[in-house]
């Protein structure tokens, strides 16, 4: 009886010590998935982060600059005017306080330059948001597509190897009977080496999903199966035009650009003259005790034109971003045009194939093993029914995918923005 309890208690505690995500995977839509790595992502919080220190830094860039603070220690000597003896000496020591002050709207323009950099980080977290939840969809999708074909894979070979289980039962004559029992066996083979395959490349996703929601590696997801819809869209050339108002590198390149046209005033503004006013004390003892206070006024000469290299380099700055932003503008009208290639390409192929193709295909290989059991069919027709099966599979699987795949990178290029419908 003690044994019995022993062994019962054995088994519960091994039930504990499984991990949760090892019993039962996680099942998402595409769109909960994406949400869900967007929301969870680790390195977002650090986009979050920059908009806040932006907006310090735009608070703090219309402030007058710090006061300056002078101390002064000395010795004072007095003599007489005619004979030139000492008539007396003591300390002198002087304090006075300058406050910089800006004029030509240096100030107004620092913190424009600064709400300019508010406006970069929110950019940049909309643009990696964008990102990341297309990569989440791009991910989510091949994942079904990987557990499909594995599943597909599976199924025939089990088919196969228990039709070769049968052949082998049977007392038939001849070199035939063996030879399409090796067929089977070498048919069943290759489809467990697909299946083998699939499962690595959905762990994989699994793995990049799980670091992108910052999750344990091994936890388990399972994608529902999703209702992928490609619909036409709208001439290249006015989805360029949209992408280019809306594309996240384009609005962070002009804000640049913007920010710099500031920085170059600002550099202009700088050859005028810098003023600081302020009270000032001074207080000496020799003969006499003597007290000066008052305020004092101070400001540069700019004789030299000093500034003149900051301001040509400051200029050297808005070329590179102007030419930046012409490069960048023709790059992405370029893969505008690839990724709709790409996408109407596929989706025309598809469209011309009938809506029912995997499960034809899947009825005519599960009819090929009937034929093939009653003697109808020889085993060459009957094994290659289950490759072009799995073929068609994955034919159309993976059309689906890079059409969709094609369909998200517009939607990254155009700012976020759908351009149709995408798997829901």
């Amino acid at each position: 009886m003690s044994k019995q309890l022993l062994i019962i208690v054995c088994n519960i505690a091994i039930i504990l010590a499984t991990p949760v995500q090892a019993q039962q995977a996680l099942s998402l839509s595409i769109d909960a998935l994406a949400s869900n790595v967007v929301t969870n992502n680790p390195e977002r919080r650090f986009y979050v982060q920059q908009i806040g220190l932006a907006g310090i830094e735009r608070d703090a860039s219309n402030r007058l600059p710090d006061p300056e603070m002078s101390v002064e220690f000395g010795e004072r000597r007095t003599a007489d005017g005619i004979t030139g003896a000492p008539t007396g000496e003591g300390p002198t020591y002087g304090v006075s306080i300058m406050q910089p002050l800006d004029f030509a709207g240096r100030g107004a323009l620092r913190e424009a330059i600064a709400g300019h950099q508010i406006a970069l980080a929110r950019i940049g977290l909309a643009q990696f948001d964008a990102t990341l939840a297309s990569r989440a969809r791009s991910l989510g999708y091949a994942l079904f597509v990987a557990g499909q074909k594995a599943a597909a894979a599976r199924d025939v070979a089990a088919r196969m190897r228990s039709l070769a289980q049968v052949m082998e039962q049977r007392d038939l004559a001849g070199p035939a009977p063996a030879l399409d029992v090796a067929i089977l066996e070498a048919g069943a083979m290759t489809s467990e080496r697909n299946a083998v395959a699939a499962d690595v490349q959905a762990a994989t996703m699994i793995y990049e999903l799980n670091q992108l929601r910052g999750s344990p590696f091994d936890v388990r997801i399972r994608i529902n199966a999703p209702d992928v819809a490609l619909p036409a869209l709208s001439s290249v050339v006015h989805m360029a035009q949209g992408v280019d108002a809306n594309n996240f590198e384009l609005q962070s390149l002009r804000a640049q650009s913007q920010q710099q046209r500031l920085r170059v005033d600002l550099a202009q503004k700088s050859r005028l003259p810098n003023v600081a006013v302020g009270p000032y004390y001074n207080h000496a003892k020799s003969d006499i005790r003597e007290t000066n206070f008052g305020v004092r006024l101070s400001t540069t000469l700019p004789l030299w034109d000093s500034q003149a290299a900051g301001v040509a380099q400051e200029q050297g700055r808005q070329s590179q971003s102007d030419a930046a932003l012409i490069a960048a503008k023709r790059r992405v009208a370029r893969q505008v045009y690839e990724q709709a290639t790409a996408y109407e390409a596929r989706r025309r192929t598809l469209a011309g194939w009938p809506a029912s193709a995997i499960d034809k295909f899947a009825a005519a290989a599960t009819a090929a093993e009937n034929n093939f059991r009653q003697g109808a069919i020889p085993v060459a027709t009957y094994v290659e029914m289950q490759r072009q099966y799995l073929d068609a599979l994955s034919a159309v699987l993976d059309t689906k995918r890079e059409a969709l795949d094609a369909l998200l990178a517009l939607r990254v290029l155009n700012g976020g923005r759908s351009l149709g419908s995408v798997a829901q």
